[in-house]
């Protein structure tokens, strides 16, 4: 039969399986239906909730055979003794026996066979049981056990009580139990039938289905649902606890318990907590505390790394011209912020090149005649001491010196065993151009400075001294032939000077100019100004003492380092002033930097570091090309930069400062090097930087100024009273 269409008519052996109440599904437009003219009934129309997408119909149907209401009530006061099953009405047809029914709506009707005693109407034809299959009961059902009744002692109208106590007598159908134990809480005997009426949690005909009631919206749990069989359980996720309806979930706010974390900060999150440290720590569940991340295992600098409390440093090799760049762990070249003007003059004899005091010229004259000594030559310099040249013999034989002491010219002149030194004439170390002659004259030798005389002496010999035939004349520029200690007067012998237009002896000197021209390194700055220039390349040292004598006892019971540092650098990097000790260690650096070690953040700086901690910073502008003025004072207590008068910031707490002090003093108490706009070959990681300074500088330490020419050593390139002027910008 098509699933439209639902013919209700006789013969029916049984009725649908839900009456009262029929209930259809259709997926068609049209539904056809047929039924016996004695029938009546009602329907309603909805959608269906258990199959999707279909109509459902309920019908209910009512019989107009009043006897058949009667032999219903009769049945049921026969059997049971009370009232019909509730929730069912007596559903039937002429000629059938009432329905019943059970509290589910599961009605089945009897339909008796042909017999005298049936009542049945005439001519109605005769329908066997529809609990006989093939032949055979499958179960002492009621019902044929009913008509056996009716068989044996007739219609039950006649109220014969053999017929009630027969009916009495038949079998209970919830005995033996079918229904499933755990899931039924009873059973109804329903006379023909029987039902299970189930526990809740179960379902089936015999109460022996669990219902998974978790496959329905998760059984109303909001998180985790449990079926069991009969029952069910919510759980929910770790970090959350069930609430009193036993259905929802709430978050468990874990950092209520003080010992969550330990030490660490506990944040409570939504099923679950964290620990926070500070950054550059990391959380240890079995510590229940932070301990420092070792940056540096990570592998996270290009070349050297430096683990810290709570940090890391990157560094590179700064002697080779390397700094961090702006990803603060791998490294770049360290290039010139500020253009310097370095051109050099090829007409020009730079007198400062040898730091040994070595005479940058030696020339020999030898003459068949007897000659006097004539020179003139153009001189620059802000230098205030040196020497210009020597002339004469071996250093026990007559000799002169030309030289600058105090900014004057100085001559001392050895004649047969006797020395004598004579000072006059003007400054001439203000940097501009000076014309200087000396000239033999009649048994004198005359000084003279821009045309003008301002040394005239007397002499008792000639500077030509007659050897195996010939006349001989030594003659040296920017040093002696022998140790400044066996001069008239020892001075310094290095003289950061220049001269061009030289003349010696009448112009007999073409070689010195090709051997200058040829050199560079020989000649002097096109231009210059008053300062040091740090190249880039090198650096100076020298050895001096920190420790500070108490007046009253005569005893060295402190220390202390100042420093001023007048600075025009070319570049962001590089080391002004550092004190180095015993095995290379860096006691304290002053060095420029263009980033912050503990914010990562590219940012001109003035650090003043001890071994490489940073005690205090200041920013500085160091690409403006002008002059910035850096002063440091350290001691025992404390430890202050200033940059252009500005205080700068303290990097490290009361504490720590006062112990890298003591670590610093401890290293003023062995011996120090002083350098100047460098470090020697030292690790990268000994300080914050390592790089070679580049630019002008001139510097006081301990209220003294510092001459390059009296360094313990100072590489050949720096210049020590002369710096080329910055470029115009363009």
């Amino acid at each position: 039969m098509p699933s439209s269409h639902l013919i209700l008519g006789r013969p029916l052996l049984l009725l649908p399986p839900v009456p009262p109440s029929i209930r259809v599904f259709s997926n068609e437009s049209t539904l056809r239906m047929r039924w016996p003219k004695s029938w009546s009934f009602s329907f309603s129309i909805s959608p269906s909730s258990e199959h999707p997408g279909l109509i459902s119909f309920r019908m209910d149907w009512l019989s107009s055979s009043e006897w058949l209401k009667q032999d219903s009530v009769f049945l049921s006061h026969v059997k049971g003794g009370g009232q019909a099953a509730q929730g069912c009405s007596a559903v039937g047809a002429p000629g059938l026996t009432p329905s019943v029914c059970a509290p589910r709506h599961e009605c089945v009707a009897f339909v008796p066979q042909a017999s005298s005693h049936s009542g049945q109407d005439a001519g109605e034809p005769a329908i066997t049981s529809a609990f006989q299959q093939g032949g055979q009961r499958t179960k002492e059902y009621f019902y044929p056990r009913y008509l056996e009744c009716i068989n044996e002692h007739g219609s039950p109208y006649r109220k014969n009580p053999a017929f009630v106590t027969c009916v009495q007598k038949l079998p209970d159908q919830c005995s033996p139990d079918p229904c499933d134990k755990k899931g039924t809480h009873v059973c109804q005997d329903l006379m023909g039938n029987f039902y299970c009426q189930c526990r809740d949690g179960w379902a089936g005909r015999l109460c022996s289905r669990d219902v998974n009631e978790c496959s329905q919206q998760n059984g109303g749990c909001s998180q985790i649902c449990h079926n069991q069989p009969g029952s069910f359980q919510c759980a929910c996720h770790g970090g959350y606890m069930l609430s009193p309806d036993r259905r929802t979930c709430h978050d468990v706010d874990e950092c209520v318990d003080a010992g969550a974390c330990g030490a660490a900060r506990c944040q409570n999150l939504p099923g679950s907590y964290s620990c926070i440290c500070d950054e550059g720590y990391v959380f240890s569940s079995q510590e229940k505390g932070c301990r420092d991340m070792d940056e540096c295992a990570e592998q996270r600098c290009e070349q050297a790394c430096v683990n810290s409390p709570g940090s890391y440093a990157c560094h590179c090799d700064g002697r080779g011209g390397l700094k961090l760049s702006r990803d603060m762990s791998t490294c770049e070249d360290i290039l010139p912020c500020v253009p310097f003007n370095v051109a050099k003059s090829v007409n020009s004899l730079y007198l400062g090149r040898m730091f040994s005091a070595m005479p940058v010229i030696k020339l020999l004259f030898k003459r068949l005649q007897p000659t006097r000594l004539v020179a003139e030559f153009d001189f620059r310099t802000f230098d205030p001491e040196g020497i210009l040249f020597f002339a004469g013999g071996h250093q026990d034989s007559t000799w002169i010196v030309l030289g600058l002491r105090a900014g004057r010219l100085e001559l001392q002149l050895r004649y047969q065993g006797v020395g004598r030194v004579t000072s006059s004439g003007p400054v001439i170390n203000h940097g501009s151009w000076q014309t200087i002659s000396v000239e033999e004259l009649e048994r004198n030798l005359v000084i003279k400075v821009n045309k003008d005389d301002v040394m005239k002496i007397a002499v008792a010999g000639d500077l030509f001294q007659l050897d195996r035939g010939l006349y001989h004349l030594n003659l040296t520029v920017g040093g002696i032939p022998f140790q400044e200690k066996d001069l008239v007067h020892p001075m310094n012998p290095r003289l950061d000077g220049c001269l061009r237009s030289w003349h010696w002896l009448d112009g007999e000197d073409t070689a010195v100019q090709d051997t200058v021209k040829a050199n560079a390194k020989m000649q002097c700055f096109s231009a210059a100004e008053r300062g040091s220039f740090f190249p880039g390349s090198g650096f100076a040292f020298f050895h001096l003492d920190y420790a500070r004598t108490s007046p009253a006892g005569g005893m060295k019971t402190t220390w202390a380092v100042e420093a001023v540092a007048r600075v025009r650098p070319a570049v962001d990097t590089g080391v002004l002033f550092a004190l180095v000790g015993d095995r290379q260690a860096v006691a304290l650096s002053v060095a420029l930097v263009d980033y912050h070690s503990t914010k990562k953040l590219k940012k001109q700086l003035v650090v003043l570091a001890v071994e490489g901690v940073t005690l205090v910073l200041m920013e500085i502008k160091v690409c403006d090309g002008q002059e910035h003025v850096v002063t440091i004072s350290v001691d025992k207590d404390r430890a202050t930069l200033e940059v252009d008068g500005t205080q700068g910031q303290s990097e490290v707490s009361p504490a720590g400062l006062q112990e890298q002090l003591a670590v610093l003093g401890r290293h003023l108490e062995g011996s120090v090097r002083t350098f100047i706009g460098g470090l020697p070959d030292v690790p990268v990681t000994s300080a914050p930087v390592t790089a070679f300074y580049r630019g002008c500088m001139t510097l006081e330490v301990n209220r003294k100024a510092l001459d390059l020419d009296e360094a313990a050593y100072k590489h050949s390139d720096i210049t020590s009273h002369s710096c080329p002027p910055v470029e115009p910008a363009a």
